[in-house]
């Protein structure tokens, strides 16, 4: 089996409803769509961050076979290609390849350890609203109505929205919901510390990305100081560039993209570094249903940690923000049962690509 041409597609979901995190506004949702196509009729599907070069692809992806994956991935990134734009290329070989031996692909990484997986919901961003709390409390006890068992609001507006707000939705979603707060990289370290002393009172689950990404040692400064777990990691492209993060313990939680670390090839790698040095992995997913699809076939085979009675939870990002790109994009669509999420069983990622709407948000 050889490949015989790589598609491209850069899409764009307009959001009607714009957004904000601690750092942006969302108006639109940009994804790298790549389908790789071979000579035996069977196509891969993939999400980057963005797109190869026509010229990268010609030369080191078309007339190879997809299982020479770890080939196709090095010449990438030595013609200079984003580690963003390989994952997709490299999401898409693994998808081949589960289809042509007729397996998911938790069966290719060495099997599934569950099928199915909680899930928790992402959204409780900022929206403009004459009382955005009571929108954020209406918004948190929705979820709860829907079944999810743990959900992760958005802080990093400062210490007046942050404390009050985040006290307000523990108070409506009960003791028992496990909550968890995202600040994307918004705060310095001493405003991460001094907001989160606050944020903590409130029985977190975990506090994500403080501080800028690359910024290793704030990160370890916060972690001591705060009794509240923290994450991050979700931006960092190939797994050198997990290593210190890693290795000096700056996280309780690694949360590499797989749309973004470099697909299932740089994941693999990132997720051994982490069991080496002690630490959880929950991958990040805030994309189309190719990347949820992708991110659940890694869920599949993560392992349980500690190995325990009552290990740490195991957990989806299940993005609850606009996006038909998620909601749609597979003919059968991904969605959760009273927060709880089956791993595809199919071949590949286990979906099938709705290319008529694939075609409506083309960029």
């Amino acid at each position: 089996m050889k490949i015989v041409d790589v598609k491209t597609y850069p899409v764009v979901y307009p959001v009607k409803d714009p957004f904000s995190n601690g750092m942006r506004t969302t108006r639109q949702r940009p994804f790298g769509i790549v389908e790789v196509i071979t000579d035996s009729g069977l196509s891969g599907w993939g999400e980057g961050t963005g797109v190869p070069a026509r010229r990268a692809l010609e030369s080191q992806v078309i007339g190879r076979s997809p299982f020479d994956y770890a080939v196709i991935w090095e010449g990438l990134q030595l013609q200079g290609t984003d580690i963003g734009a390989i994952s997709g290329v490299d999401i898409a070989l693994w998808d081949l390849m589960g289809k042509a031996l007729d397996k998911p692909i938790h069966q290719l990484l060495g099997g599934s350890f569950r099928s199915k997986v909680d899930a928790y919901a992402t959204g409780l961003f900022r929206r403009e609203r004459s009382d955005p709390t009571a929108a954020l409390v209406d918004e948190a006890r929705g979820y709860v109505d829907q079944g999810f068992k743990a959900m992760k609001m958005k802080v990093g507006f400062g210490p007046d929205y942050d404390i009050k707000n985040v006290a307000a939705v523990r108070r409506a979603i009960g003791d028992d919901i496990l909550f968890a707060v995202d600040a994307n990289c918004a705060y310095d370290r001493g405003s991460a510390i001094a907001v989160g002393q606050r944020l903590v009172e409130n029985n977190l689950l975990w506090f994500e990305e403080p501080v800028s990404s690359d910024d290793v040692e704030s990160y370890i400064e916060i972690r001591r100081a705060l009794n509240v777990r923290i994450s991050g990691a979700e931006q960092l492209r190939g797994h050198r560039a997990f290593r210190r993060f890693l290795q000096e313990r700056a996280l309780d939680i690694v949360q590499p993209d797989i749309s973004i670390c470099g697909g299932f090839t740089e994941y693999k790698k990132i997720e051994a570094m982490a069991s080496a040095n002690h630490v959880r992995v929950l991958p990040h997913m805030f994309g189309t249903a190719i990347r949820m699809a992708a991110t659940l076939q890694l869920l599949a085979n993560l392992p349980d940690v500690p190995h325990s009675n009552v290990p740490f939870p195991v957990l989806l990002e299940y993005d609850m923000s606009e996006n038909a790109l998620r909601t749609e994009l597979a003919v059968e669509p991904i969605a959760h049962v009273d927060g709880v999420v089956a791993i595809p069983q199919g071949p590949g990622l286990g979906i099938e690509i709705n290319r008529d709407l694939l075609a409506r948000y083309a960029a």
